[in-house]
């Protein structure tokens, strides 16, 4: 028993370190043109659809959201999917994503949403959305942008974009749970 706790433990801590060290070259790879090209050779590339850690991860952050929320900022809504099920949450959902190829699948998605919905092409790092949300929503998106050099300014323009009372909710994957 102890042997099994000292080796989950060992697995867990390489794990963590192989992510800390790993994150901050993630962006040297998955950029705008890794991004393109990826959804450009196929529909659902994560299969987000079909595979059952998604759904269940869509489901728990779900019930993470406030119900007074009303507008939602979605950084890295790729395809739509989950920008569809946000509707749920809150009256108006701004995605935006770094891939034209998925916002322009995510726009076929959503096209029956109207004026609920508003998509556009965003590099978080580099350009700027207008308006306040009452949630800012970043899911499996950080790592792929940088060390510390990237994500401390992010912080401060996701507050920026925050209205008074509103939320940050951040989801990720983290290798040893779930």
């Amino acid at each position: 028993m102890k042997f099994d706790n000292l080796l989950r433990r060992t697995k867990s801590s390489l794990e963590n370190l192989g992510w800390r060290l790993l994150t901050p070259f993630l962006h040297l790879y998955f950029n705008e043109k890794h991004f393109e090209e990826l959804y450009q050779k196929k529909t659902d590339p994560w299969n987000y659809e079909n595979y059952e850690f998604e759904k269940e991860k869509y489901q728990k952050t779900l019930e993470a959201i406030p119900s007074d929320v009303q507008t939602i900022w979605e950084i890295g809504c790729s395809e739509g999917l989950f920008t569809k099920l946000l509707l749920s949450k809150g009256k108006e959902v701004f995605g935006v994503d770094i891939s034209e190829t998925a916002l322009l699948r995510a726009r076929e998605r959503l096209k029956d949403y109207g004026s609920k919905i508003h998509l556009q092409k965003l590099d978080i790092t580099r350009e700027d959305i207008d308006g306040t949300f009452d949630l800012v929503l970043a899911s499996e998106i950080l790592y792929y942008l940088g060390g510390k050099n990237v994500l401390l300014p992010l912080e401060e323009k996701f507050y920026r974009h925050l209205r008074a009372g509103g939320y940050l909710l951040f989801c990720h994957f983290y290798p040893s749970g779930k």
